[in-house]
C-alpha cells in the first residue's frame, strides 16, 4: 500500500491505479454506522447487535465494490477509446476515474459518461434478483442484496443529474457540444447547470435543517458545496486550458533574473533585491555557475540578527534541491506544479543550463490579462484544448519558496 497526497495506492486493475483517498475511511465507518443502528434494525428484527454491526459493514464495503466498478465503466469505455485513465480514486463523494486528457469528440464525451450510470443500474438489477430469489432464504444476505439493489438505483439516478461534475452534466456537455460543436460553450454551460443544482441542494438543505431534519440537511448542505466547487473548477480549469493550452515553459519565464555571488550577505540581498526591487528569489551563482537560489522562506528561516553576517550561500537552496522545469514544458504543468508543491517560483532549464525563472504571481498576473483581453465569441474551439506532450520536470527536492 502505497501513500500518495493523502491517498493510498491499494491495487492496479487493467493496468489502472485503485487510490483509496483518506476521506473513504470517514465516510465507511458513517456507512457501516448508519446501517447498524438505523437502516437495518428498522428493517428487520430479532438479529444481535453484533449481527447488524457485521452486516452493515459488509454492505457498507460492497457498496464502495459497486462504486468501483461503476468507475470502472468508465475508464475502460475511455481506454477503449484511446483516452488515458491512470488512476481511480475512492473518496467520501464516491469515486472518480482521472482522465488523462479530454474526450476528443462529442460521441466519445457522452460513451464514457453514460457508462458509469448504466452499469450501476445493471449492478442494481442484478442484485434485486439475487434478492428475490432469497425471499425464503438467508436473511442477513438477502438483506445485504436488498440495499445493494436500492443504493445503486438511487447512485444511477444521482449521477444522471445534469449538472458537473456528476455524469449528467457530462452527457449534457457531449449533447451541447454536438449541437453547437463549440466545446468550450457546452462546457460553460454544463457548469452552469451544475452551479443552479448545486445551490438547489443547498437550499434544499436549509429547508431540512429548519424541519429538524439534521442529518438530511448537513448532508444536502455538504453535497451542494461540494458540486458548487467542482462546477467552479470546471469552469476555471477551462478558462486555463484556452489561456495556457499551447504554452510552454519558455514562453512564461523571463530570462532577465537577478544573480548575486555566493558570499553576499542575507542583509544585502534583502535590501538591495527583495525589498528595493520585489524579488521573490535570487539565483547565487559563481563565475557563470549556478549554485542554488536564495527565497523569501530561506531568508525568513535565518534569525534577523544574523543577516549581516550570513553568507547566501550557507542559507540557500542547493540547485541539486531545486525543482526545476525544462523549457518545453508545458504552462498548465508548471501552473499544476507551483500549485501542488507550493512554489512562488521555478528555474527553467535548458540544456542542463538555467535559461529562465518563472515566478508563480506573474504567471497569474498574465492568467489575469488574458482573461480581460479575451475575445466574447468563441472561434475554433470544437475540440477541446490539447496542451503539448508533457516534458518530465528536472526535480530533485524541493524550492525553499
Amino acid at each position: 500500500m502505497e501513500s500518495v497526497g493523502g491517498s493510498f495506492r491499494v491495487a492496479r486493475v487493467f493496468g489502472i491505479d485503485i487510490e483509496i483517498n483518506l476521506s473513504w475511511l470517514l465516510i465507511l465507518v458513517f456507512i457501516t454506522w448508519t446501517l447498524a443502528d438505523g437502516v437495518f434494525p428498522d428493517q428487520y428484527d430479532g438479529w444481535s447487535t453484533w449481527a447488524y454491526w457485521v452486516v452493515g459493514a459488509i454492505s457498507a464495503v460492497l457498496l464502495f465494490v459497486t462504486v468501483l466498478i461503476h468507475e470502472l465503466a468508465h475508464a475502460l469505455v475511455a481506454k477503449r477509446r484511446g483516452l488515458p485513465v491512470p488512476k481511480i480514486t475512492l473518496f467520501i463523494f464516491g469515486g472518480v476515474s482521472h482522465l488523462g486528457r479530454q474526450p476528443r469528440t462529442a460521441g466519445e464525451e457522452f460513451a464514457v459518461a453514460a457508462a458509469g450510470p448504466a452499469t450501476s443500474f445493471v449492478i442494481a438489477g442484478v442484485c434485486a434478483g439475487v434478492a428475490v430469489a432469497l425471499l425464503n432464504g438467508n436473511e442477513k444476505v438477502q438483506a445485504v442484496f436488498a440495499y445493494l439493489a436500492s443504493i445503486n438505483v438511487l447512485l444511477g439516478v444521482f449521477n444522471l443529474i445534469p449538472g458537473f461534475p456528476l455524469d449528467g452534466g457530462r452527457v449534457l456537455r457531449s449533447i451541447a457540444w454536438n449541437r453547437t460543436h463549440s466545446f468550450r460553450r457546452a462546457t460553460r454551460l454544463a457548469a452552469g447547470v451544475g452551479e443552479l443544482i448545486a445551490y438547489a441542494l443547498m437550499v434544499g438543505g436549509l429547508f431540512f435543517l429548519l424541519g429538524g431534519f439534521v442529518w438530511n440537511g448537513v448532508w444536502f448542505l455538504f453535497i451542494g458545496w461540494f458540486l458548487l466547487g467542482a462546477a467552479k473548477a470546471e469552469s476555471q480549469q477551462l478558462q486555463l486550458d484556452t489561456i495556457l493550452g499551447r504554452l510552454r515553459a519558455r514562453n512564461v519565464m523571463h530570462d532577465a533574473f537577478v544573480t548575486v555571488p555566493p558570499g553576499i550577505s542575507v542583509q544585502e540581498v534583502v535590501d538591495d533585491y527583495m525589498v528595493a526591487n520585489g524579488e521573490r528569489a535570487v539565483v547565487v551563482a559563481n563565475d557563470g555557475s549556478v549554485a542554488g537560489i536564495l527565497t523569501v522562506s530561506d531568508v525568513q528561516r535565518v534569525p534577523r540578527e544574523q543577516w549581516p553576517q550570513t553568507p547566501a550561500q550557507r542559507v540557500m537552496t542547493p540547485r541539486e534541491k531545486v525543482v526545476t522545469v525544462g523549457s518545453e514544458t508545458p504552462a498548465l504543468d508548471v501552473l499544476h506544479l507551483l500549485g501542488e508543491r507550493r512554489l512562488n517560483q521555478l528555474p527553467v532549464l535548458e540544456g542542463g543550463r538555467m535559461v529562465g525563472l518563472i515566478t508563480r504571481r506573474e504567471l497569474l498576473d498574465r492568467v489575469q490579462l488574458a482573461e480581460r483581453l479575451a475575445p466574447e465569441k468563441d472561434a475554433g474551439d470544437e475540440t477541446p484544448p490539447t496542451p503539448p506532450p508533457a516534458e518530465p520536470h528536472g526535480q530533485d527536492g524541493r524550492d525553499g519558496a
